[in-house]
């Protein structure tokens, strides 16, 4: 509890006051974003956004599982009353979860077999493999129907990220191929 309770301390000595007040009216963030869990990787801080711009989805692997209800709501909540403009799928390098998707049998726990069943290791080399399952990412996305009738409209696009964590970088995945950014 110290860190927690020290960082917390260091944070509210300089945090802006007036601007966190702000924040009561409500939030209006411009992207939902399903990023992975991974404690290295903070969408937050990788785009310089501040609190109430990125609406964040983090889960083991960044997957878009929508048969689970805890992901339906945080997309529905997202696209029906936020009205963000994008969903924006963030994968990064040296993912734990793709790489134990290469080997199942190594999984310990039911939770992490149960939530990584669906999920294949594909590509030549691993980071071929974390690129193809943002791209299975957006393909679930597209099939959603709250996200499907919000694309239909024109009121919602999907992307793929790729952030590397040295050197720092990103990708994006755009016309079937990954483009630097």
């Amino acid at each position: 509890m110290k860190e927690l309770a020290d960082g917390f301390k260091r944070f509210a000595a300089k945090a802006d006051r007036d601007f966190y007040s702000g924040l009561i009216a409500g939030q209006r963030p411009h992207t939902m974003m399903i990023s992975c869990s991974d404690s290295r990787i903070i969408p937050e801080h990788i785009f310089d956004a501040k609190p109430g711009e990125i609406f964040i989805l983090r889960n083991v692997g960044n997957l878009a599982r929508t048969e689970e209800s805890s992901v339906r709501a945080c997309i529905d909540y997202a696209v029906k009353h936020l009205k963000v403009k994008r969903i924006a799928v963030l994968a990064h390098n040296q993912c734990g979860a793709v790489k134990a998707t290469e080997n199942k049998e190594h999984l310990d726990t039911e939770g992490l077999k149960k939530w990584l069943e669906q999920e294949e290791y594909t590509g030549s080399d691993l980071e071929g493999a974390e690129k193809a399952q943002a791209v299975r990412q957006l393909a679930k996305l597209k099939e959603y129907q709250t996200v499907k009738e919000a694309l239909e409209a024109g009121r919602l696009e999907l992307c793929a990220l790729y952030f590397h964590l040295d050197p720092i970088s990103m990708e994006t995945y755009e016309d079937g191929e990954w483009r630097s950014l």
